[in-house]
């Protein structure tokens, strides 16, 4: 039996199903067909099908017509649910209210009670700053900042309990103040944010309040099944884990809806989905359909990636119809590796940094050569963000955050940089009508022709701006083309309420020590000047922290950097961030297989089947999407210690070793 059929058996037996299909398998031509299907055998039957992004929608929407309901996530989520407000009301606390603080025991760091201090009071200072964050929101109340760690440890039960009580006292304001609010005007506002004042929710706000009622109110999920007989929802891997378990498990069981999901476990390089489905299918929620068809890659990049799968998985190249023989899909797969001594760390010299970048950069040198007219796919750095024209933007970042790349992103949206982006680029690319529904959100007056010369003049403006991001932001926010965010007003406010509290003698003497060449700890002790371990960290984080509030919002980083960032991120370059790398296939690829001292991925012992903790599945994750992508031709290139040759060359015997 083909998948098809083995779905089409699924369905006459009414049994929810996954087919799971590696890159370029055809899963989303496979839902097309299964459409067809119910078209032509099951007319009356009520179908929602659910995808990722409007593209999808419509894509979909020109093969099968409209007589199902084919929609984003959101917008079928919003669909079922914004009639319910008072139902909402009473969930909606859970949207705003503080997590409090939960202290794990020993047993839980394997008896480790230093790793166990260190992580403990980690938790305390991140759970302390959201407080502090919520507080200044809803109360316009600033406090201090968080205890130490010395002091932490010496009673660290003490201090989680004064923190859950002022949680506790700071969530019975949040839940009063909702309860007085009128429940009437609660709505999704299909922004990225949620907004506590008029008490709408944003993208990630509608998944946790659908999520509540579904769990709170049955009624509702009796509702759903009664408007659907099927529901699919393609790419599953990256849907919400609570959207999946609403769908799963908060339906009524008598006469439950079908669910059908598409998708691949092994490219679940998100944070937010839910990954993979396993424990459903173990528990025989779910019959598991594997699809082994490759549509995509070349015979030797199959060959390839097929190596790197996890899950038992593989792959077979399938013929397209424009196609007649296996001759048409040849391709190369080369990988190449240099031996290092060693690989410098997040902690490391700069020159020893400098030193190993420049032996990458002689692999992808080589690679190119000998594979041109490559897209490069590697995880962000200094190189890049240089060739890409964002360097005043990454440094910015960098010299607060040891891994920038990982909070560039979350920044700039919630500062409304990358709306201002996605409203000009539209703009540019002709995409009015998606302006025009932006606008609509934000109340932009649209009535004369003056409104409309207005908003020309405004966007293109924007689109020559040489300026600084900050100040390209204010100018659309005076010209109403954005609406301020609660989430952008908090940022400023905080940002403004620790530049001002700099002030004290202590604070000021040791920046101006450390920026006298006295930046460690060991070289202000050898200066004579006592301070404590401790003390100096946290000093010097605060020293980082003014460094880059004034440098973000300063000249140096333009809006054109902004949107440089941004198209580099939208694959609009030859060099394509392996992070988040999902996407069309690419004819030809190289992969550059590095951390560059990212500490949240680790390449080493990617190839050592004896390793299999949670970081190294992560890594093999993103190294599959990443060489997927590939159509023809694959190069990867790595740096390795001695001791890791033999594992590489056991995963791939060809591997070539180039003497720098």
């Amino acid at each position: 039996m083909t998948p098809l059929d083995k779905i089409k058996q699924s369905i006459e037996e009414n049994k929810s199903f996954v087919l799971q299909g590696g890159a370029g398998s055809g899963k989303t031509e496979t839902l097309k067909e299964v459409l067809e299907y119910i078209t032509e055998n099951y007319p009356d039957k009520k179908v929602a099908c659910i995808t990722h992004t409007n593209l999808a929608v419509d894509e979909i929407k020109s093969r099968v017509g409209e007589q199902y309901t084919i929609s984003t996530i959101h917008s079928f989520l919003n669909s079922i649910i914004k009639d319910y407000k008072k139902n909402i009301s009473q969930c909606i606390f859970e949207l705003f209210k503080v997590e409090k603080i939960e202290r794990k025991e020993i047993e839980f760091y394997d008896g480790d009670e230093k790793l166990q201090k260190k992580k403990e009071h980690e938790k305390y200072k991140k759970i302390y700053e959201k407080y502090a964050k919520k507080l200044f929101t809803i109360q316009s109340e600033s406090i201090g900042k968080a205890i130490g760690k010395r002091e932490y440890d010496k009673s660290p039960n003490t201090y989680n309990e004064e923190l859950n009580n002022l949680i506790d006292s700071l969530n019975e304001i949040i839940k009063s103040q909702i309860e007085e609010k009128e429940y009437n005007k609660i709505k999704y506002n299909e922004t990225r944010f949620d907004s506590y004042s008029d008490l709408t929710f944003g993208h990630d706000g509608l998944l946790e309040i659908s999520y509540q009622l579904f769990s709170t109110f049955p009624k509702i999920g009796k509702i759903l099944q009664d408007r659907f007989d099927y529901i699919f929802i393609d790419e599953y891997q990256d849907t919400n884990e609570k959207i999946i378990k609403v769908f799963l498990e908060c339906l009524p069981e008598n006469e439950r809806t079908l669910i059908g999901l598409f998708g691949d476990s092994m490219q679940s390089i998100y944070s937010d989905g839910i990954g993979d489905v396993q424990k459903y299918i173990s528990n025989s929620l779910l019959n598991e359909i594997p699809k082994e068809d490759n549509y995509r890659c070349s015979v030797q990049v199959k060959d390839f990636i097929n190596k790197i799968r996890n899950d038992g998985l593989r792959q077979e190249v399938a013929l397209k119809h424009s196609e007649n023989s296996l001759d048409e899909r040849q391709g190369t797969a080369n990988f190449y590796y240099s031996i290092v001594e060693s690989k410098p760390n997040v902690f490391s010299s700069q020159e020893d940094k400098n030193e190993y970048i420049e032996k990458i950069n002689k692999l992808i040198d080589l690679a190119n050569f000998n594979q041109p007219n490559s897209k490069l796919l590697m995880l962000t750095n200094k190189s890049i963000s240089t060739e890409a024209d964002f360097l005043n933007l990454y440094n910015t970042f960098a010299q607060r955050y040891q891994e920038p790349k990982e909070y560039i992103e979350v920044v700039l949206i919630k500062l409304q940089f990358m709306d201002l982006v996605e409203l000009c680029q539209s703009y540019a690319n002709g995409k009015y009508n998606y302006i025009l529904s932006e606008l609509k959100k934000v109340g932009y007056p649209m009535k004369t022709i003056e409104d409309k010369q207005r908003l020309k003049d405004s966007i293109e403006y924007l689109l020559e701006f040489e300026g600084s991001a900050i100040e390209a932001i204010s100018y659309a926010f005076e010209n109403n083309l954005l609406k301020k965010s609660e989430s952008f007003e908090s940022y400023i406010a905080r940002k403004n309420a620790f530049l001002s509290g700099l002030t004290n003698d202590e604070y000021q003497t040791f920046k101006t020590n450390y920026f006298n060449d006295m930046n460690t700890l060991t070289k202000m002790n050898k200066a004579g000047i006592e301070i404590e371990e401790e003390q100096f960290k946290d000093l010097e984080r605060e020293v980082k922290k003014e460094k880059f509030f004034i440098g973000l919002f300063s000249p140096d980083v333009t809006f054109q950097e902004i949107t440089n960032y941004y198209n580099y991120i939208n694959e609009k370059m030859n060099y394509i961030t392996m992070h988040k790398t999902k996407g069309t296939g690419i004819d030809n690829v190289i992969v550059v297989l590095d951390e560059y001292f990212w500490n949240e991925y680790d390449f080493t012992n990617l190839f050592d089947s004896s390793n299999n903790e949670a970081k190294k599945i992560d890594s093999q994750k993103l190294f599959y999407v990443a060489c997927s992508r590939t159509k023809t031709n694959l190069t990867c290139v790595k740096l390795i210690k001695e001791e890791e040759e033999s594992n590489l060359l056991t995963f791939f015997s060809d591997a070539i070793k180039i003497d720098l």
